[in-house]
């Protein structure tokens, strides 16, 4: 099997593969906007509004593909108008669960860093659920921890994670 490519999207992927990739990281407790038991259609929903913000041009869109199969991707949402237009919110890192373990999902991160100093951003910023392994994962990134919020994710009826916001001057 050739070796997966990461690729700037022009377009958006079709719904159904953005679908089947959220869903099998929210069912994996992927830190994506989901719980695991989350119903099957409100992550559809959420596809189906990511792809609309992505034709939109709200979004842009790195992704990790293997032929047809889209195995990862990371959002980048920009910053509008004059106090915000230098920097973009890195969104929905996600690798598939059964690709995960080989260095993706920070080579998704590094392209998104990258994609974004050729769009002239100055900054990109991001959030992290914490009790998870992913505040660690990005400040071994060289992102700097800039603010945490204490309980502000609520992941089932009394379990509260923080929030830990990060940010990357490129």
């Amino acid at each position: 099997m050739a070796e997966p490519l990461i690729r700037a999207r022009s377009g958006p992927p079709p719904v159904e593969q953005l679908h089947r990739l959220w869903l099998a990281v929210s069912r994996a407790g992927g830190a994506v906007n989901f719980l695991p038991d989350s119903p099957e259609s409100e992550v559809r929903a959420a596809a189906e509004a990511a792809v609309d913000e992505l034709r939109s041009g709200e979004l842009a869109l790195l992704t990790l593909d293997d032929g047809p199969a889209l195995l990862g991707t990371v959002f980048l949402r920009p910053g509008t108008g004059p106090r915000t237009g230098h920097r973009a919110d890195v969104v929905r890192l996600m690798v598939d669960p059964a690709s995960q373990g080989r260095g993706w999902g920070a080579a998704l991160l590094d392209a998104a860093a990258a994609h974004a100093r050729t769009l002239g951003l100055r900054q990109l910023r991001l959030s992290a659920r914490g009790g998870t392994a992913l505040p660690a994962f990005y400040a071994a990134r060289g992102w700097t921890e800039v603010g945490l919020f204490p309980d502000a994710l609520q992941l089932h009826s009394g379990e509260f994670r923080d929030e830990h916001w990060f940010q990357l001057a490129l």
